[in-house]
């Protein structure tokens, strides 16, 4: 996992040669305050969501094996729990055609909150838990990119 605000995305672009291109993305539906829907950015497979919900008082546990997710907070915040792929037991098996297995456990996971203008990078190895409500629900408005990992 990855944490940072969106100065420093650079900093990473290493990581992944597409990681760029989300974060481009990323600015200019910010820039153009793109509606909350579905995007293709290539024709290689990867995309982008933007939602708008409230947050939650629990979520389920997630991870995925094809796609790396860069989350990206617009506006609001909320709390995501990050936990390694091998400290939690597995529930509902990996569906291909998603690219999702649910998680139980997650004893000793991380805790991140995540506030507007900062995201965080999970790779399949990090099981996942975004969405939560810091004390109450509240707004939120996200961009998810899903890259290859």
């Amino acid at each position: 996992m990855i944490f940072g605000s969106f100065e420093n995305r650079e900093r990473y672009f290493s990581v992944n040669e597409k990681l760029p291109a989300a974060f481009e993305f990323i600015e200019r539906a910010v820039r153009e305050s793109l509606p909350a829907a579905r995007y293709e950015l290539d024709g290689e497979g990867n995309y982008a969501f933007i939602q708008e919900y409230e947050t939650k008082t629990e979520s389920k546990w997630e991870a995925h094996r094809k796609y790396i997710d860069v989350q990206y907070i617009v506006s609001g915040a909320e709390v995501m729990d990050v936990a390694h792929i091998s400290s939690l037991d597995e529930t509902v098996p990996y569906d291909e055609a998603k690219d999702v297995a649910f998680f139980e456990g997650g004893e000793g996971a991380t805790r991140c909150v995540v506030r507007a203008g900062e995201y965080a990078i999970f790779f399949p190895e990090d099981v996942h838990r975004p969405g939560l409500c810091l004390g109450t629900p509240a707004p939120v408005r996200k961009i998810v990119v899903k890259i290859k990992a």
